[in-house]
């Protein structure tokens, strides 16, 4: 993909305006929830600045050579940082690399950029590698970090980077965007609602099959509600379908059965009105309290794998404790 998408306009031209005074900064740090295409954004406006011809909107020609270079993979005045196959963390040697191209001049006489990606996957040493880049900036040297998660930057980071902000994606053109990617039968607004309005994340949802597996993860956490499912069985489940997603479901729903337990069956905003009834209904089964532990012990789940520990643990732990909330004897109901 290599299109501007419907709801990045504003901050394409923004940039773009800087651009044509002059005034780009030496670095950019683009924010935002996911699924709002920052690092597609990121790609194109490198490529924009690379570009010889570019068009009456300023997006790239992708004809010229230089645009021909850049989608080869072979232009020599852009630099991809990401965590390499395999790694979760941006490497401070991955960092130091990226000093010696700064250094060097531009090969084409134009700007060098650089794309970090995503930025808060730097570990602590090639934060602080990045750091003396920042600080002495080269002449005509963009540096572009993404992130959706800015607050895991170090503030010296942060401070010296001009924030480009993606808020969520107006409501019409993601939708529109969203029908011309899906087959008609696609329940464009449900996947939305899962994406929390994310366009490029409800189509990855989309693409992963990912209404139906929910509508099953759904109906086996019902069993094992009722202790009529083991947990380590479902949590081999849940990690062959993915690990993320199956904790993201649980969240969800837990969510939604708070409001709903807390503001009676009519809660204005829930992110699954598909399944109301059904997480009414598990609601009712359990107190407030107990909902809240569950919350807290998903979210803490989902830090977990952040930090690399192991999955089939971290799953069978969680659906212990979903198993253990639901059945509790002698439980008050609050």
């Amino acid at each position: 993909m290599s299109e501007l998408l419907p709801w990045q306009q504003t901050q394409w031209q923004l940039l773009q305006a800087s651009r044509a005074q002059n005034r780009l900064p030496h670095a950019l740090l683009l924010t935002g929830p996911q699924g709002l295409g920052k690092e597609i954004f990121a790609r194109l406006f490198a490529q924009s600045l690379l570009c010889e011809s570019p068009d009456n909107n300023t997006l790239p020609c992708g004809e010229c050579r230089y645009c021909q270079l850049y989608q080869a993979g072979n232009h020599p005045d852009i630099s991809l940082v990401m965590p390499l196959e395999g790694k979760k963390a941006i490497s401070v040697d991955q960092i130091r690399q990226l000093g010696q191209f700064v250094i060097l001049k531009s090969q084409y006489s134009g700007y060098k950029v650089v794309i970090i990606s995503p930025a808060e996957t730097m570990n602590i040493n090639a934060s602080n590698s990045l750091l003396k880049t920042l600080e002495e900036p080269s002449a005509e040297t963009l540096l572009l970090l993404v992130t959706h998660q800015p607050a895991q930057l170090p503030a010296t980071i942060r401070s010296r980077c001009q924030e480009i902000r993606f808020g969520s994606a107006d409501a019409v053109a993601g939708r529109e965007w969203l029908v011309q990617q899906l087959p008609n039968n696609a329940d464009i607004d449900l996947l939305l609602a899962q994406a929390d309005n994310a366009p490029l994340k409800a189509l990855q949802l989309a693409q992963e099959g990912a209404l139906e597996q929910r509508q099953t993860l759904l109906a086996d956490l019902e069993q094992l509600s009722t202790r009529k499912f083991d947990p380590v069985t479902l949590a081999a489940r849940c990690n062959k379908v993915g690990l993320i997603l199956s904790l993201n479901s649980l969240y969800s729903w837990t969510v939604d059965m708070i409001r709903l337990k807390s503001t009676g069956q009519q809660a204005p905003h829930t992110a699954n009105p598909d399944l109301h009834d059904r997480l009414l209904k598990l609601a009712n089964q359990v107190s407030l309290t107990g909902l809240f532990q569950l919350q807290d012990r998903i979210r803490q789940a989902l830090q977990e794998h952040e930090r690399n520990l192991n999955p089939a643990l971290i799953m069978e732990s969680v659906l212990i404790q979903w198993q253990n909330t639901f059945c509790a004897k002698n439980r008050k109901i609050a």
